[in-house]
C-alpha cells in the first residue's frame, strides 16, 4: 500500500448475530474472522472459516417462519451481521473481505465513530445489493466512503436468501491512515441509506410542537390543507399506513393536521425499528411512548450495542411499562440491555405476549431469575432462545408453565448440559409443540429423543444437527418418524449414525417432508438416499454433504432427474 497507510487484519470479534460453529469449538465459528488469512485463495468448506448459521429461502419457508412486520423498510435487507474490532483506529481508506465459500452477501459495511469526545454514533461506509457471482474464492474490496473520524469499529451486515449453501469468511483487512487527510465527501450525509435512517432523529421532536415551526404563528399551510381537508379521516390514516417510520416521522412535521394523524396510536400497532438499529436511542423510545399506547408487535433487534449504551435497560423497561399492555409480539434478537431486570418487566407488564425472541442476548445479569420470570407469561406459544445462557431447571419451570408453546429454539445453548432431560421436560409439558431447534445440543441420547416424539406428534420441524450423542441402533430416529408423522423439515446433520432404516421410516411415515439434511452420514447408501428422491413427492431440500456412500457424479445425475429438489453436496478445493 501507499506510504503512510496502515493495514491490519480484525484482532477481536466483538458481537455477531448467528453461526454454524459451537460456542466451545474454533471450527466454523465468527471468530475466526480475527486474525489474518489462512484459506485464502482456496475455495470450498473449510472448519477454519465464519461460517453464517443459515442461507438461501429455506429457513424462511420452514414451519418455524415468523410472520413479518406489516410496515418493514423494503431497502434493509440484512439477515445477519458480525462486529469486529481492530488494534489501531484509522480513517478508512479501503476494505478487503476475503470470502472463501458462497461469497456475494455482504450488503452494508457500517463504522463506529465519535464526532465529538461525548458522542459516539455509527455511519455507512458501503451499502449495496446481494451479488451472484461465481463459485470460487474472491477478494471483495467495494469502494467505501471517506469519513472525517477516525474508526476501529466495523459491522458487516449480510444477506443470503439468494446463495446455494453456507456463505464463509476467511478474514477482513481495514487500510487507513492514522492522521486526517483531506478529502471530498462525495455524499455530505453518507450513503443514500443514511440519509433514510437519519430521518428517524425526527422521533424525538419534542411533544410540545414540531421541529422548524413556530405553532404560535398561523402559516398558508395552516389555513389550509389543501385536498386532504376534504378525505375522510380513515382514507387519511390508511394512506398513512404505506409510509415507513421515518417517512411518517417527516410528515407529521409538515402541517398540524399531519402530526395528530401521524402521532395517531393506531399508526404504532405493528413497529419494526429493526432496520433502523443505528438510530434507536434512549431518546427516541422515549418520544415514541406516547405514541405506542396499543403497540401489538414490536421489533427493537439489534437496537443497542455492546460498546455504548445507546439503549440502556432502564429506558427500555420504562417503555414497556408504559406501552405493553397490549403486546403480543416483542423480538429483542441480539439486544445488549436485556437482563434480568428486562426479562422481569416483561413478564410483569405483557400479559398478552404469545411470541418472544431474546436469541443471542448474554448479557452479564442475565440469570436464571430472569428466566424464571418469564414463567408468568403462560401465553406463549412462540419463544426463541438460541445462544442465550437458560439453564436447566429454568427451562423446566418454562414449559411447564408455558405448556401452549408451538415454536421453540434451543440452539446452541451450551449451558443446557442435559438436553435429554430437557427434552423429557418438553414431551410432558409441551404438547402442542410444532418446531424445535436443537443445533448442537450436548448429550442427547435415545432417551431424549423418544421422551420427544411420544410426548409431541405435531412437530412439524426438528433440528438436531450435531447430536453426536444420538445412536442410529437405539431406534429412535425411527421412532421419531412413526410418532411425528408430520414431520417437514428434519435436519440430522452430521448424526453419523444415520441408515437406511432411518430413512426407510421417513419415507414410509412422513409423507409431508419438505427439506432433509443427513449430512456427514457414514451409512446411507445411494440407492436409500434415492428412494427419498422418488418417495418424498413434496421434498424440495435434500442436504447429502460428506455422506460418504454417495459421490459427486451421482448427485449431478439426480440433479437433473430431480429439478425441483435443492440437491445440497459440499465440497473443498484448492486453487492455487
Amino acid at each position: 500500500m501507499d506510504d503512510g497507510v496502515l493495514e491490519q487484519f480484525a484482532s477481536k470479534v466483538i458481537d455477531f448475530s448467528s453461526q454454524y460453529g459451537s460456542e466451545t469449538s474454533i471450527s466454523y465459528v465468527a471468530s475466526n474472522l480475527a486474525g489474518s488469512k489462512n484459506i485464502y485463495p482456496n475455495y470450498g468448506d473449510y472448519t477454519q472459516a465464519f461460517v453464517l448459521r443459515s442461507y438461501g429461502p429455506w429457513w424462511r419457508d420452514a414451519p418455524s417462519a415468523c410472520q413479518p412486520f406489516r410496515r418493514s423498510k423494503e431497502s434493509f435487507i440484512s439477515q445477519d451481521f458480525v462486529d469486529l474490532e481492530f488494534e489501531e483506529a484509522v480513517y478508512p481508506t479501503k476494505l478487503d473481505i476475503y470470502e472463501t465459500y458462497n461469497g456475494g452477501t455482504v450488503v452494508r459495511i457500517l463504522a463506529v465513530i465519535s464526532p465529538t469526545p461525548k458522542t459516539t454514533c455509527w455511519t455507512t461506509l458501503w451499502t449495496g445489493l446481494q451479488q451472484n457471482i461465481p463459485a470460487e474464492a474472491r477478494k471483495f474490496s467495494p469502494e467505501i466512503k471517506q469519513i472525517d473520524h477516525p474508526t476501529k469499529v466495523l459491522r458487516i451486515e449480510f444477506a443470503h436468501t439468494h446463495v446455494d449453501y453456507y456463505t464463509e469468511l476467511d478474514a477482513v483487512y481495514l487500510y487507513g491512515k492514522r492522521k486526517k487527510v483531506s478529502h471530498k465527501i462525495a455524499n455530505r450525509l453518507g450513503s443514500s441509506v443514511d440519509r433514510v435512517i437519519s430521518k428517524l432523529s425526527c422521533l424525538t421532536v419534542d411533544h410540545g410542537g414540531d421541529r422548524g415551526w413556530d405553532m404560535s404563528k398561523k402559516h398558508s399551510i395552516e389555513q389550509s390543507n389543501g385536498f386532504f381537508d376534504l378525505l375522510p379521516e380513515e382514507v387519511m390514516q390508511l394512506i398513512l399506513s404505506y409510509l415507513d417510520i421515518p417517512s411518517l416521522c417527516n410528515a407529521a412535521l409538515t402541517s398540524t393536521m399531519f402530526k395528530k394523524h401521524c402521532y395517531d396510536a393506531l399508526q404504532y400497532t405493528d413497529l419494526n425499528l429493526q432496520p433502523h438499529w443505528t438510530q434507536v436511542t434512549d431518546k427516541a423510545l422515549e418520544a415514541l411512548q406516547e405514541r405506542c399506547k396499543h403497540v401489538q408487535r414490536l421489533n427493537l433487534s439489534w437496537c443497542g450495542m455492546q460498546l455504548h449504551d445507546f439503549v440502556t435497560t432502564s429506558s427500555f423497561t420504562a417503555f414497556i411499562k408504559k406501552c405493553g399492555q397490549q403486546l403480543t409480539c416483542l423480538r429483542l434478537a441480539c439486544c445488549p440491555f436485556v437482563t434480568d431486570e428486562a426479562l422481569l418487566t416483561i413478564s410483569q407488564q405483557c400479559p398478552q405476549l404469545s411470541e418472544l425472541d431474546i436469541q443471542c442476548c448474554r448479557h452479564r445479569d442475565m440469570t436464571a431469575d430472569g428466566f424464571l420470570a418469564l414463567t408468568i407469561l403462560t401465553g406463549l406459544t412462540r419463544l426463541n432462545l438460541y445462544r442465550t445462557k437458560i439453564d436447566i431447571y429454568a427451562l423446566e419451570e418454562l414449559v411447564k408453565s408455558c405448556c401452549g408453546l408451538e415454536h421453540l429454539d434451543l440452539g446452541s445453548v451450551v449451558s443446557l448440559s442435559d438436553m435429554d432431560r430437557a427434552l423429557l421436560a418438553i414431551g410432558q409439558n409441551c404438547n402442542n409443540l410444532k418446531s424445535l431447534d436443537l443445533w448442537r445440543p450436548k448429550n442427547l441420547t435415545n432417551i431424549g429423543l423418544t421422551a420427544l416424539a411420544m410426548g409431541c406428534p405435531l412437530l412439524e420441524e426438528l433440528d438436531i444437527g450435531w447430536a453426536n450423542t444420538v445412536q442410529s441402533s437405539s431406534g429412535a430416529i425411527t421412532e421419531l418418524a412413526q410418532k411425528c408423522c408430520k414431520l417437514k423439515k428434519l435436519f440430522l446433520t452430521a448424526v453419523r449414525s444415520v441408515t437406511d432404516n432411518d430413512l426407510e421410516a421417513i419415507v414410509t411415515n412422513c409423507p409431508d417432508m419438505e427439506q432433509l439434511d443427513i449430512l456427514g452420514t457414514r451409512e446411507v447408501t445411494t440407492y436409500m438416499a434415492y428412494r427419498v428422491l422418488n418417495k418424498c413427492k413434496h421434498l424440495r431440500f435434500f442436504d447429502l454433504s460428506f455422506c460418504q456412500k454417495i459421490d459427486f457424479a451421482t448427485v449431478s445425475t439426480w440433479r437433473g432427474e430431480f429439478p425441483e429438489v435443492a440437491i445440497k453436496q459440499s465440497f473443498q478445493s484448492s486453487n492455487t
